[in-house]
C-alpha cells in the first residue's frame, strides 16, 4: 500500500500510544519492586501512559525505517524485513552498530532532555540517579545509558520485525489497500482521537497541577508551613516513642538495645558490595529526599536547582 504523510502521522500517533502505555506498565512493576519499593504512578501525568517511552518507541522505529532506506543498498546491515527498499534478507552485521547507536544516543538524549525539562522547570524528579556513580544532575548515569543501548539493541533484533509488521497492518486496517481491495475502518480512527483527546487534557490537567504547586509554594508559603508541620509531628512521635520506651521491662529494653546494636554494627554482605559495585553505586551519596507522596504521585522538591 501507499504511505502517505497522513498515514505516517497515524502510524506514528499509533506506536507513541503503543509505547507510552507498555512503558508505563514496564516502570510501575520497575518501581514496585526495585526503585521505591511500592507502588506509585511513575509519570507526571493522571492517566496509564509515559510519554518518554512513547517518543522512543517512536525514535526507534523511524531509525529502524530510515537507515533501510537511506544506506546504500550494497551494505550487509540487519534487514528482518525481506527485499524492502530492494535489500535482501541478511543477518547481524557490524554496520548494524551504525543503527544501534543512533538508536541509544537517542534515547539517552530524551532520557536526558525530559529529565531537565521537569527538574529545572517543575522541581519535581520523576527518577533519580543521584546516588550512581557518574550520573549528570541525577537524570541520567552509566548504568542506565548502558540499558538503553540494550533496549535498543533487543528492539532491533528482536522487536523491529514485529513492530513493523503490526505498523503496516494497523495503517492497512486504518487505510485500506486498494491491492487487495480491503476497506478501511475509520471507527478505529474515531477511538485514537478519543483517548488522544483523554491524553491532552490529562497533560493540561497535571501541567496546572505543577504550576499550581510551584505557584503555591512561591506566593503564599505553603511549603515552608507544611515542613513546620511535619517536623512538629515527628517530635510529638518522637516524644510519644520516647514515652513508651520508658514504659518497658528492663529486660526487654536490653534485648531492644541488643538488636538495635547489632542492626548498626552489621556489615554488608560481600554479595550486595559487589552488587553495589557492580551497577556503580556511590556509598558517599544518597538519593534526593522521596520522590513520591503518600498517595504515590511525585512531589515537588524543596531546594532550587
Amino acid at each position: 500500500m501507499d504511505l502517505t504523510a497522513s498515514t505516517f502521522i497515524i502510524l506514528y500517533l499509533v506506536l507513541f500510544l503503543f509505547g507510552a502505555v507498555i512503558g508505563y506498565g514496564i516502570e510501575v512493576l520497575f518501581r514496585r519492586f526495585f526503585s521505591a519499593k511500592k507502588w506509585v504512578n511513575p509519570g507526571f501525568l493522571i492517566g496509564p501512559w509515559l510519554p518518554l517511552y512513547g517518543f522512543g518507541v517512536v525514535v526507534m522505529f523511524s531509525f529502524c525505517v530510515l537507515f533501510l532506506v537511506v544506506l546504500p543498498v550494497d551494505w550487509p546491515i540487519y534487514n528482518p524485513i525481506a527485499n524492502y527498499e530492494g535489500r535482501v534478507a541478511s543477518g547481524p552485521t557490524v554496520y548494524d552498530l551504525i543503527p544501534i547507536c543512533s538508536m541509544g544516543c537517542s534515547l539517552i538524549l530524551l532520557e536526558f532532555l525530559a529529565g531537565i525539562i521537569f527538574v529545572k522547570g517543575f522541581k519535581v524528579r520523576l527518577w533519580d540517579y543521584t546516588n550512581m556513580k557518574g550520573n549528570v544532575l541525577g537524570v541520567i548515569c552509566p548504568v542506565f545509558n548502558l540499558i538503553w543501548f540494550a533496549i535498543a539493541v533487543l528492539y532491533y533484533y528482536g522487536l523491529s520485525p514485529f513492530i513493523y509488521q503490526v505498523a503496516k497492518s494497523v495503517a492497512i486496517y486504518l487505510f485500506g489497500d486498494s491491492s487487495t481491495q480491503q476497506v478501511a475502518h475509520f471507527g478505529l480512527l474515531f477511538l485514537i482521537g478519543i483517548i488522544y483527546g483523554f491524553f491532552i487534557l490529562d497533560l493540561v490537567k497535571s501541567l496546572n497541577i505543577f504550576n499550581s504547586v510551584k505557584r503555591l509554594a512561591r506566593d503564599s508559603g505553603v511549603a515552608e508551613r507544611y515542613e513546620q508541620l511535619k517536623a512538629k509531628q515527628k517530635q510529638i512521635s518522637a516524644v510519644s516513642a520516647a514515652r513508651f520506651y520508658e514504659a518497658l521491662p528492663e529486660a526487654l529494653k536490653k534485648q531492644i538495645e541488643k538488636r538495635e546494636e547489632g542492626k548498626q554494627n552489621k556489615k554488608p554482605s560481600k554479595f550486595k558490595l559487589w552488587l553495589n559495585n557492580l551497577i556503580l553505586i556511590d556509598p558517599n551519596k544518597t538519593k534526593t529526599s522521596g520522590n513520591y507522596d503518600e498517595s504515590g504521585r511525585p512531589i515537588k522538591e524543596d531546594k532550587t536547582n
